[in-house]
């Protein structure tokens, strides 16, 4: 039995632990979210708990709980970012805007940070930038598609897909419309260290080749719930995405959720998760997704390779670190940010495993699994399964398969 398959099927046990578990959640300012998910033939649907009454004896129901997406916090001791330029920003845009804005200022120098010489980008680059044939879901808060440094890395829709008219950038979850657009910031900076463009301004992504699919589930608040989740990944799937990238997390397991994602995977998709913020053991406190079988799940490390202070980490729940802390990358409103989480972290590993299918597109998630433990650097070995990710060595590692 491998190391990646070894991993996998401990965390399916540590799963069976939380099958009781779940709970009510809260209502958020941004949007008033029902207390119950229900499964209604094919249909997954947030009821109230009235409604419950008479549809959760023939149908299966759970606490619809909510996941947040919050950035991770910084303290003085973390190791200082490298210097960035400052941001061009420019009137905001409506929600799920159809058009580009006009009069998009000129936008800062590009640059490069300590991840792409950490990862050893340059070297995974000999191989492939990336195809604009694979698609990258990022599920969150959506994404800023005329960002300069996005806009033509969008995977644009010209067919609707069934039931979701006009959603030629993706759809909206929160708001049940066409064009995932971010009102929030979140999606778009992981958005850009997944596939910012290599055009010579703001930031370059670690594929900034690969198309991304804007999915929304998180309002401007960030948070979003089960209900919605579910149907972001399936959405996500028909799209034709092979790799999710989900920088947000909850503490209770959803069967519903799990099942969304055991069809994707299924389906050959690679489901990348931050492990969370909460600088806590994920192996005897789980954080979902990051804690579903079949998951790759990412804490957040510094540029010294040191555990990021908020990660959480787990030797048998995470599966592998990467760069985290000081991310400059995309934000909404064609501006550009430092931020740091694990948030950040999840879509360099998202990133790398988009440069690896691009190179070769059979990969199954056991491969892709194997070959990134096989291919990271012996760092943090105490707070994860395998290490630091090195994207040069996987793509070296997975070209020769």
């Amino acid at each position: 039995m491998d190391q990646a398959t070894r991993f996998f099927l401990s965390r399916a046990t540590l799963q069976l632990a939380a099958l009781g578990l779940l709970a009510s959640c809260a209502n958020s300012s941004q949007k008033n979210f029902l207390p119950v998910v229900a499964k209604i033939g094919s249909e997954v649907r947030a009821i109230s708990s009235e409604e419950a009454k008479s549809i959760c004896g023939p149908h299966y129901c759970e606490d619809n709980q909510l996941y947040s997406s919050n950035f991770g916090r910084k303290q003085p001791t973390d190791p200082a970012p490298l210097p960035v330029p400052p941001s061009s920003p420019r009137p905001p845009s409506p929600p799920g805007p159809t058009s580009p804005p006009a009069n998009i200022p000129s936008q800062p120098a590009q640059v490069t940070d300590y991840p792409f010489s950490l990862l050893h980008i340059a070297d995974a680059w000999k191989f492939s930038k990336g195809s604009p044939s694979l698609v990258v879901a990022v599920i969150d808060s959506g994404v800023d598609y005329f960002h300069p440094d996005l806009k033509n890395n969008i995977a644009v829709n010209t067919v609707p897909l069934a039931g979701f008219p006009g959603d030629k950038y993706g759809w909206d979850f929160v708001n049940n419309r066409p064009n995932a657009y971010d009102d929030n910031g979140h999606g778009t900076h992981c958005a850009g260290v997944i596939a910012a463009e290599d055009n010579g301004i703001g930031v370059v992504g670690v594929a900034p080749r690969v198309k991304i699919l804007p999915v929304k589930f998180l309002g401007s608040d960030g948070v979003g719930d089960t209900a919605d989740a579910v149907k972001a990944v399936d959405y996500a799937v028909a799209r034709g995405a092979r790799v999710i990238s989900n920088s947000w997390a909850g503490r209770i397991f959803s069967p519903l959720l799990n099942d969304a994602i055991q069809r994707a995977v299924n389906k050959g998709v690679i489901f990348v998760a931050a492990a969370g913020n909460e600088s806590v053991d994920n192996d005897t406190k789980m954080s979902y997704p990051a804690a579903y079988a079949n998951v790759i799940a990412v804490g957040s490390s510094d540029r010294l390779d040191a555990r990021s202070f908020f990660s959480n980490y787990g030797k048998k729940s995470v599966l592998l670190f990467a760069p985290g802390t000081y991310i400059f990358s995309t934000f909404m409103k064609g501006q550009y940010r430092v931020e740091s989480g694990t948030s950040m972290a999840a879509p360099q590993v998202a990133g790398t495993i988009a440069l690896g299918l691009s190179v070769n597109r059979d990969l199954t998630l056991d491969e892709v699994a194997d070959d990134l433990c096989g291919s990271a650097v012996e760092r943090l070995l105490d707070s994860s399964k395998c290490g630091r990710v090195d994207a040069g060595e996987f793509v070296k590692r997975v070209s020769v398969r």
